[in-house]
């Protein structure tokens, strides 16, 4: 009989305890929240909102002491259903009760504490906005947060969200201040957003400001160039002050680029805001070099580190590289971005084209002048001019193009088949003594190296 007993109980034990299990491995562990709420609010003002996973309903409110204050709905919102100034300072615990569709419940906890409306926790703003140079070292303070500080408590503890790899927060009494925890480059960044969050030292109450970090240039890039060397192809009837061209930099702060010569000119000069390049005399040759600097606009102001060169050449306007024609004078010399110059036509960049050889005969009682013009060379522009480049005994051209003997004939060695070569700015003047003992003048006029 005893046995019969002992084993009865024995399985009503077990069967408490699978009640016991079962009802753990249904309940899900509380999940607990404090809040702080104006003792002042008006009825239906939303205290606090329980997030529901997919499928979690609420079951009831639990009742409480003091529950009565507040009501459940359905979508997770706890609100007020009555003022709540009798409750100043009183700390009322809710409890939610929630179930999921597999069975499992979840029970939250909600402690509202009831404040008095002047004590609750609050930023002077809800928004900062606050400034740092970059490339400043680590532990800079940022600026413009002097009103950063929450009111309402006493002993308030403060929390930096967000940016915890770049600012530091550092509180030691007083209004918090914000660091840099390493050297910013506004380059890659230049404004950060982070929040701070204030809580009392019961974590009941808690209120929360916008800051947003904007990062200052530093003027640490100068203007750089896009290339080293530009290069303009200009027709020789360009007329004076017309722009041939221009160059480019780039600033890496975005600031305004300046332009200016390295070395004066007299037959060009450069727009300063716009880095056109402009004619403003005749040209004396057909070839220049200039050497150009660009600045920015900051304080310290910074200059490229490089100058750039811009080679102009002048060309005939009927040269291939403006007609599109082809030319038996071939120098692949320049580089890709020389090229932008050329007409539609495509092809090559030429270089050295020639005029039509000019051949003259006279003779020798023709020079027996000293200082005689013996022939003229002939212009293609106005305001074209001709100067040897190589002094000889025997030749001198005036700039009208005027081709004068320095010498008599009579006196230049006869053994000579050619008396002078020299260069001229568009080609090389050469005088043959002919078998016949006149002379040949030829005139080969183009490009002269």
């Amino acid at each position: 009989m005893l046995g019969r007993v002992g084993t009865a109980l024995a399985v009503v034990a077990a069967a408490a305890t699978l009640a016991v299990v079962a009802q753990e491995l249904a309940s899900l562990p509380e999940v607990m929240y404090s809040v702080a709420v104006p003792h002042d609010v008006s009825p239906a003002h939303i205290v606090h909102k329980i997030k529901l996973k997919d499928g979690q309903t609420i079951l009831k409110m639990l009742d409480s002491e003091n529950s009565d204050y507040f009501a459940m709905l359905d979508n997770g919102d706890i609100m007020t259903v009555t003022r709540l100034w009798p409750l100043l300072g009183k700390t009322v615990t809710l409890k939610v009760n929630t179930r999921y569709p597999d069975g499992r419940t979840q029970l939250f906890v909600i402690r509202v504490a009831v404040k008095d409306h002047e004590a609750m926790l609050r930023f002077l703003k809800p928004e900062y906005d606050a400034f740092v140079y970059e490339n400043l070292p680590a532990g800079t303070e940022l600026q413009g947060l002097d009103e950063l500080e929450a009111t309402g408590e006493e002993d308030i503890k403060y929390e930096l969200l967000g940016g915890h790899s770049v600012f530091a927060l550092h509180h030691v009494g007083g209004i918090p201040t914000i660091v840099t925890k390493k050297s910013l480059d506004r380059e890659a960044q230049d404004m950060y957003k982070l929040t701070l969050r204030a809580y009392d030292k019961e974590g009941m109450d808690m209120t929360e400001a916008k800051i947003n970090v904007h990062i200052y240039d530093m003027n640490d890039h100068p203007p750089v160039f896009t290339q080293s060397m530009f290069y303009f192809f200009v027709p020789l009837n360009v007329t004076r002050f017309e722009k041939i061209g221009r160059v480019v930099a780039h600033d890496g702060d975005g600031d305004k680029v300046v332009y200016r010569l390295a070395y004066p000119s007299n037959t060009f000069t450069i727009i300063p805001q716009t880095g056109e390049i402009m004619l403003i005399e005749p040209p004396e040759t057909m070839v220049y070099e200039l050497e150009l600097e660009a600045f920015d606009k900051r304080k310290p102001t910074l200059y490229s580190d490089t100058l750039a060169k811009a080679h102009i050449e002048f060309r005939y306007p009927g040269d291939s590289l403006f007609t599109g024609e082809s030319n038996d004078i071939d120098y692949d010399i320049y580089p890709d971005h020389a090229l932008s110059k050329r007409s539609a036509g495509g092809g090559r960049v030429k270089r050295g084209q020639l005029r039509h050889t000019k051949e003259m005969v006279f003779s020798e009682a023709d020079g027996a002048v000293e200082s005689k013009v013996v022939f003229q060379l002939e212009k293609e522009i106005q305001w074209e001019t001709f100067k040897i480049r190589d002094d000889n005994p025997w030749v001198e051209v005036d700039l009208n193009g005027a081709v004068r003997l320095d010498t008599q004939m009579d006196v230049i060695n006869a053994s000579d088949s050619v008396l002078c070569m020299a260069r001229i700015p568009y080609g090389i003047l050469a005088i043959h003594r002919t078998e016949s003992d006149a002379f040949m003048t030829s005139i080969c006029v183009g490009l002269a190296n």
